[in-house]
């Protein structure tokens, strides 16, 4: 799963919401199963972050609430029991002529940005998915509300290898009633 499901869920205003309440609903019961990047904790954080800013300016916040407030997120997701894919195991980057060791996932990504143009942690997330899969075959979607992803999910589900959702296509396909 992509990050931005996780974050919908505390959007009120995100066109998703609604799916990703009842997802993860469904993983804080237990009823389905799911695997995403390390990265999208450092993502969580900062959106968190940025949210309690955006809905705290009027008022002399402090950097203790902030962090309260991003941990508390963290925690809930941490909640979920979903399952983190690590960026472990140096490989050599596999670029001719470049003399690195990087992490496999970020191998991957590289890899990928030769063939989809994306940002950098959209090819994260998306290696992270690929790699998911090929460790975990019971896999059945990356998921995600990424309005540039989706526009492309044909070319890039051919690529990782695994169709790309969204929340809506998602919790229909499992049934899952919103909320």
């Amino acid at each position: 799963m992509d990050t931005d499901v996780f974050i919908s869920r505390y959007k009120t205003d995100d066109p998703y919401h609604a799916e990703a309440y009842a997802i993860t609903n469904a993983l804080e019961r237990g009823e389905i199963k799911a695997e995403t990047s390390v990265l999208t904790l450092l993502e969580a954080a900062s959106v968190a972050s940025r949210m309690y800013h955006a809905r705290k300016k009027e008022i002399a916040e402090t950097q203790e609430r902030r962090g309260a407030f991003v941990l508390k997120l963290l925690g809930r997701l941490a909640g979920l029991k979903v399952k983190f894919i690590n960026l472990s195991g140096d490989v050599p980057v596999a670029v001719p002529g470049v003399e690195a060791n990087v992490p496999r996932i970020l191998n991957e990504a590289t890899l990928l940005s030769l063939e989809a143009p994306l940002r950098s942690l959209d090819l994260i997330h998306l290696a992270a998915a690929k790699n998911g899969k090929e460790m975990n075959p019971e896999l059945g979607a990356f998921v995600t509300g990424d309005g540039e992803l989706l526009a492309r999910k044909e070319e890039l589900s051919r690529i990782i290898r695994i169709p790309i959702l969204s929340p809506s296509e998602y919790r229909k396909g499992l049934g899952l009633k919103t909320y």
